[in-house]
């Protein structure tokens, strides 16, 4: 099989997912995008059009390139993350561990989200999934929701087939550092996971997604944060991370840590982003977003299977979590290796690093944790108003799991503040050297 057929061939890691094979279906681009024109999302599939095009296996070769032994896109000098097989079945676990952080379900506060997409008679319902990486997460919605339209957008092509694509999914290439006015007014739920290293202008990018809302419709957004946390006697501290500074600190805070100060160095705002969902939350956004509907959450994934708890459910849910997420940041903090050598660092600087963060992974001595942010807020009815009542919807309990505990809301931004406040006060100001930004010799 050569590497284009491979791209095409879905990647759904079954042992993860505990699916049946049909369950384990994923989706394909729509073959209707044509170069050049605007999206618009209207009652005719046939019409629907892209800034980017994607039709058959021959295209792939405009999406993806080569960079040090890793297949990147070909669309965005700002997101360097690769877009192969590996990097595929790290996504699929770690969208996985994610969902079990809800609960099992595939959003934060279920009982809004399915009241939005309640049928109403007023048309189809609309989801929009941005960076939607593997498709996973838009084709379990397109299924929980069959009478909804769910629209995925990513740079890269996702490892679909076009026999498995559900009649109300679809997929898009774009780069939404472009802009979204192609979608302004027409969604009722949108979800954006994980894409703030490849955006330039997270102000203007937030500002985007929240003006593609209809009026009363939500917008989820979850972002990693890439410092990394210990649990210890019951409270989460800030992992101090092994540098020259600190020789006697963890290596396994390390890669993620030189991830974020690469891309900043190429033009990312993800500290925009990390500044915003952990001081502001939504409630700033107040033009477009009611404040009364906002929070914020933090979710912790354990490192490894080392969270236990004396109620025998939560001990195995924290168990099987903290195993997908071991194997995730053992890939994942490979994925930034073409990243933080475009940026200075030595293939033998960057492999030390992974191979100690391997053996603190595999020991489990500092109990660490990756936490994610997260965020909603509703849109408002109309300027100065509040977001519309909603209405009634009776809540499926059809794959809910028991609450999972590292999971923790905040109702007002002082909560959030304080949160911050107490997390990170530990956390060292002094930068460790990097090679692009260190001072030159007096």
């Amino acid at each position: 099989m050569d590497r284009q057929q491979q791209l095409s061939t879905p990647k759904v890691d079954q042992d993860p997912y505990n699916l049946t094979p049909s369950q384990a279906q994923t989706t394909y681009y729509a073959d209707s995008m044509a170069d050049g024109q605007s999206s618009k999302v209207d009652e005719d599939a046939q019409t629907r059009r892209s800034t980017y095009t994607y039709r058959s296996e021959a295209d792939i070769s405009k999406f993806i390139r080569q960079v040090h032994g890793r297949t990147i896109n070909a669309l965005s000098d700002q997101y360097l993350l690769p877009t192969d097989d590996e990097e595929w079945n790290r996504l699929n676990k770690q969208h996985t561990s994610v969902i079990l952080g809800f609960s099992g379900r595939l959003y934060p506060v279920p009982e809004t989200v399915n009241a939005i997409l309640r049928p109403d008679g007023h048309g189809p319902k609309r989801i929009l999934d941005l960076g939607t990486g593997t498709g996973v997460w838009a084709v379990e919605m397109a299924h929980e929701f069959p009478h909804a339209e769910v629209v995925g957008v990513d740079l890269a092509p996702c490892p679909l087939q076009p026999d498995e694509v559900p009649s109300n999914c679809r997929f898009e290439v774009d780069d939404i550092n472009l802009g979204l006015q192609h979608f302004e007014n027409q969604f009722d739920v949108i979800h954006i996971r994980f894409v703030a290293a490849g955006i330039k202008d997270f102000r203007k990018t937030m500002e985007d997604v929240h003006n593609c809302l209809k009026p009363g419709g939500i917008v989820l957004w979850v972002e990693i944060d890439y410092d990394l946390y210990s649990y210890t006697h019951g409270d989460f501290r800030h992992l101090t991370m092994a540098s020259e500074l600190n020789p006697d600190g963890a290596w396994l805070p390390r890669p993620a840590y030189e991830m974020v100060r690469s891309v900043i160095i190429g033009g990312s705002q993800i500290d925009v982003m990390a500044q915003l969902l952990d001081t502001e939350g939504l409630w700033n956004q107040t033009t477009l977003l009611d404040p009364d509907t906002c929070k914020a959450a933090s979710m912790y994934l354990p490192l490894g299977p080392w969270a236990t708890s004396k109620n025998p459910i939560e001990a195995q849910y924290l168990h099987y979590v903290g195993s997908l997420m071991r194997q995730d940041i053992k890939s994942g903090h490979r994925a930034v290796h073409p990243l933080l050598i475009r940026t200075g660092w030595t293939q033998e600087v960057v492999n030390k690093w992974s191979a100690e963060a391997d053996k603190e992974l595999d020991s489990m001595k500092d109990k660490a944790l990756l936490r994610i942010r997260i965020a909603w807020g509703r849109r408002r009815a109309e300027p100065d108003c509040p977001a519309p009542p909603l209405p009634e919807a009776e809540l499926s309990t059809e794959g809910s799991l028991a609450k999972y505990p590292f999971y923790y809301v905040y109702d007002t931004q002082e909560q959030t503040l304080n949160e911050t406040k107490e997390r990170n006060r530990d956390k060292p100001t002094t930068e460790p050297f990097h090679p692009k930004r260190a001072k030159p010799a007096a």
